[in-house]
């Protein structure tokens, strides 16, 4: 994930930490609890053999073309449960370590990177012979990793706004608002300076709903999660009491916190209505927004936020605002003490004595199931790839990632690129007029790979004893630096992600796409890996990401990356019933008892699967057109290598509450149902499997959009 950013990241995805939204993107989503079938009726095979070649050729192993043979499950039949088959051998051998929630080939690449990063930030630390932006980096990490100096400053550093948020008055109410949001603590609603959908060359201001601390409104609202909501409420609870509340009055206090969420979540708008583009989009300027919110002084608030909201300003959900007066009116200043409080400490947590961090962790333990926090110096990589993001990237770069990855990550881009423009110009349900703007829309396509041509400053003092007061300063400047763009042209070569990332975005506004380093190595990619591995690999995920461009979101942009409507009806009207019949076929996945994927909600990147994996699949044929050899990876052909790849980058397991929660909030489907769904719709897949019909994997119905 998830993939899109800006507009479309914001309105259509819910961040669980807390923090800002990113990308849409491809990332990792969860895996059922136990092993099952694609599909709810199916049992698999435990005793049909995989599928040999039978084409004549050089025999090799899986390993000589960067294949793990180790990961399959050759008892398995690949035609009844690919997934199982290509990742069998995987999950019997990877259990979900106590410290994750999930556990997949996204994490453990995650987990490497890590590792080389917290080498590089250690010898910062040391600080002997360090240039300016070296000790910037290791001050932070010292001033994380030292938990004897943290503890000892208690509460200390953020006194001055706990003093804020407990003696709220009717008075104080917006002040502390204020005070809250320019540290990025988006209660009730939240600010972004993103491009004019309307205008993608300029930078407008959106507000929309926030305030949350469960990962979804659903949580609030549906009863199958009434657990999940007890827990957080005593959560709150014995944070506010770390905090100084009185035991006495700590329930009605954590009582209140849930109600100012509960109203709150009662005019939030769901997963699947916020990925409603057009509705997401609402124009007013100051008059109108504050005719819209009467309580609130928006020219008071604007000034105290330290920035110059654009003329144009877009609402993203009205029903939400228009309920802003009557929801502030509904709570007293004490309730509203608690709430602003309790946000304050769940953003600082990590921050603040073991006591706060080990309150936090137990949240998430009950949402997740996650057995034991990740040691502390992953957690401070974590902490710095948000604070200085860009400046640790680039020594990244500097020290782990060589020229030549980009060079071949690009040839693989282009090849791509080149059979969607085939692809496009082939389509039977598409008209000439609809076609010919496809065409240009995907030519101006800009491709990012590997890092920024240009790196981010960060104007702001680290210290290295003083961990939360680095963590305020950051998240100060990263708030305004993005507000005051307001009004202001548009940077299109601005990086959503960090290159130490394992993963990959589209942005629609900038009609760009984006390949970090972190993401370029296996089982997506490797130098020495053959044509079919790496196009099943990080193929896919390139493939995966231009489809964003056509999905059923990022259809709606043209190629300079604005909302415009390109489609002619009848064109339109055929994309829509491919969209639906997708979404149909997702909808009757069961990733846990009674519980199923939610078609319409992960329809965006349920499209750009079918999609990735089909481009990747023709892509990596034609660069292996006219090849001298061919190879044999102990007996499976190149097009079976090709699947296997793809299999193999989706392994992964989760906990049972954590796929509860995926499925509840995540835009990605779980990665059993990414592999199943967009190889079954794939006559390929089948062909090269010599799949029956009738077998899941060749089923009589299938969908295709692209």
């Amino acid at each position: 994930m998830v993939r899109l950013r800006s507009v479309l990241a914001w309105i259509s995805i819910t961040a669980c930490s807390g923090k800002a939204a990113g990308p849409a993107t491809i990332g990792p989503a969860p895996a059922p609890a136990a092993t099952t079938t694609g599909s709810a009726s199916t049992a698999p095979s435990s005793t049909t053999p995989a599928p040999v070649a039978s084409a004549p050729g050089v025999k090799v192993t899986l390993a000589d073309v960067g294949l793990e043979s180790g990961s399959l499950d050759r008892s398995v039949d690949p035609c009844v449960d690919f997934y199982q088959f290509s990742c069998g051998g995987w999950l019997q051998n990877n259990p979900i370590p106590p410290d994750r929630a999930r556990w997949a080939r996204f994490s453990a690449i995650d987990e490497r990177n890590k590792y080389a990063i917290k080498a590089l930030l250690e010898e910062a630390a040391k600080g002997i012979g360090a240039d300016a932006s070296t000790r910037k980096l290791g001050d932070y990490y010292a001033a994380c990793m030292d938990e004897a100096a943290i503890e000892k400053a208690g509460t200390a550093p953020i006194k001055a706004l706990l003093d804020r948020s407990t003696k709220v008055t009717a008075g104080t109410w917006l002040a502390t608002v204020i005070e809250l949001h320019k540290l990025g603590i988006w209660v009730l609603w939240e600010d972004r300076a993103l491009a004019d959908l309307e205008d993608s060359t300029t930078n407008v201001t959106y507000l929309d709903g926030a305030g949350l601390g469960l990962p979804d409104r659903d949580y609030y609202v549906k009863p199958e999660l009434d657990d999940k909501l007890r827990a957080y409420k005593a959560h709150v609870g014995k944070m506010l009491v770390l905090a100084g509340t009185p035991q006495a009055r700590a329930e009605t206090a954590a009582s209140d916190v849930v109600a100012i969420e509960t109203a709150l979540a009662k005019v939030t708008k769901t997963g699947t209505e916020k990925r409603d583009i057009p509705a997401s989009y609402n124009p007013t300027d100051l008059k109108g927004l504050s005719n819209q919110v009467k309580s609130v002084a928006w020219k008071t608030y604007f000034k105290g936020m330290g920035f110059a909201p654009s003329k144009k300003l877009v609402v993203a959900s009205p029903r939400f605002f228009a309920q802003l007066d009557k929801v502030r009116a509904t709570f007293k200043p004490a309730q509203w003490a608690s709430y602003f409080t309790y946000h304050l400490l769940e953003r600082m947590a990590f921050e603040l004595p073991r006591a706060f961090d080990d309150e936090a962790f137990a949240l998430q333990h009950a949402l997740t199931g996650v057995e034991k926090q990740p040691e502390r110096s992953h957690r401070c990589i974590d902490e710095i790839r948000i604070g200085l993001g860009e400046l640790l990237g680039q020594h990244y770069v500097s020290k782990y990632f060589p020229s030549s990855s980009k060079q071949t990550a690009t040839t693989l881009v282009d090849a791509l690129l080149g059979v969607m423009g085939d692809e496009i110009g082939r389509l039977d349900w598409m008209s000439e007029p609809t076609r010919q703007t496809a065409q240009a829309k995907l030519a101006r396509i800009v491709r990012m790979i590997g890092y920024p041509e240009t790196w981010k400053t960060y104007d702001f003092e680290v210290k290295r004893e003083d961990f939360a007061g680095n963590q305020l300063r950051a998240a100060a400047f990263e708030t305004r630096r993005v507000l005051v763009r307001s009004g202001k042209p548009v940077d299109r070569s601005e990086w959503q992600m960090n290159t130490f990332d394992v993963n990959a975005y589209y942005e629609p506004t900038a009609n760009n796409t984006a390949l970090p380093a972190g993401i370029l190595q296996p089982p997506f990619f490797g130098q020495d890996r053959s044509v079919a591995a790496n196009m099943g690999g990080i193929g896919m995920v390139i493939g995966h990401e231009l489809t964003h461009g056509f999905d059923d979101q990022g259809a709606q942009f043209d190629g300079n990356g604005n909302l415009e409507n390109w489609w002619q009806p009848a064109d339109a009207a055929k994309f829509a019933a491919k969209a639906t019949c997708v979404a149909d076929q997702y909808s009757t996945f069961e990733a846990m008892p009674k519980g199923f994927v939610n078609g319409r909600l992960t329809l965006g990147e349920n499209i750009a699967d079918l999609g990735g994996v089909k481009m990747a699949f023709k892509a990596y044929r034609s660069l292996r057109k006219d090849a001298p050899k061919l190879y044999v990876a102990d007996g499976y052909t190149e097009d079976q290598q090709f699947f296997i790849a793809v299999g193999q980058a989706w392994c992964a397991k989760d906990r049972p509450a954590e796929v509860q929660r995926r499925l509840t909030a995540d835009v990605h489907a779980p990665p059993m149902f990414r592999v199943y769904g967009s190889l079954r719709n794939l006559p390929e897949f089948s062909e090269a499997f010599q799949c029956a019909p009738g077998t899941p994997m060749h089923p009589a119905s299938t969908c295709s959009v692209w």
